[in-house]
């Protein structure tokens, strides 16, 4: 059986992908890097936004050194700044 990981966007990440979630099919070793590729492939124009947008992993912000890892069933949320006023 394959397994999946959600992806889900907010503001302008949401506005760029069209889309509120994808899924994906999960592989080993998908850490931000080759998260970061697969969302390009799917979503050029995430380019921008994703080189100032946190992940976060099952509602946890992860940390910016990128040692973690994308399991099955994961829910992971680009989350790009937010501006206030």
């Amino acid at each position: 059986m394959t397994q999946h990981f959600k992806v889900l966007y907010f503001a302008s990440a949401k506005d760029a992908s069209k889309t509120d979630g994808d899924k994906f099919e999960w592989s080993d070793n998908i850490n931000a890097e080759a998260l970061t590729k697969l969302l390009l492939a799917r979503h050029p124009d995430l380019a921008p936004i994703l080189k100032v947008s946190m992940f976060a992993v099952n509602m946890e912000y992860m940390d910016q050194d990128h040692s973690w890892t994308v399991q099955p069933g994961d829910e992971v949320a680009i989350i790009p700044p937010v501006s206030g006023g």
